[in-house]
């Protein structure tokens, strides 16, 4: 078995993505009186995904093809692994906006440390609370960038 399938399934994925993201970068100004405006790199990068999965669609198809990897299908762990990572974005995706950017944050950095192997009490909490209320931190007062309060305003 090779890996010409897969290339190309995933040469075709990245393409219709590219064509969907051109389309609405064009929905955007490219231009505006002070230089690129908002739709001008995201146009340009997908112009450049789009010739990155054509390349990897034409090796696939014309170029000699690769021998599957033994490992190539994740194990069992592997696959609930990529299902925590899924269910922690559908879950700091619902919970942004009522429990806010640090709260959620943080529930997820220790869910995803604790999901991934990481035993450790003291790493799992200077983690989390770094990439949490460290990060709100720096978006917030260093950068000014707003981010999700909460309902409890925390």
């Amino acid at each position: 078995m090779s890996m010409r399938r897969p290339y190309q399934i995933t040469a075709t994925v990245l393409l219709f993505l590219a064509g969907f993201t051109a389309f609405e970068s064009l929905q955007l100004r490219y231009y505006s009186k002070l230089g690129p405006g908002p739709g001008f790199f995201q146009f340009w990068l997908a112009v450049l995904l789009g010739v990155l999965a054509i390349t990897i669609l034409l090796q696939a198809t014309f170029g000699q093809p690769e021998p599957m990897p033994s490992d190539f299908f994740a194990s069992r762990t592997g696959y609930i692994r990529m299902g925590a990572v899924v269910l922690a974005l559908v879950g700091t995706i619902m919970l942004m906006e009522p429990l806010g950017f640090r709260l959620t944050m943080l529930a997820m950095y220790v869910f995803l440390l604790y999901t991934f192997g990481q035993r450790g009490l003291t790493t799992i909490a200077l983690v989390s609370l770094a990439g949490s209320f460290g990060v709100y931190y720096v978006f917030v007062q260093w950068l000014q960038v707003p981010l999700p309060k909460g309902l409890l305003g925390f």
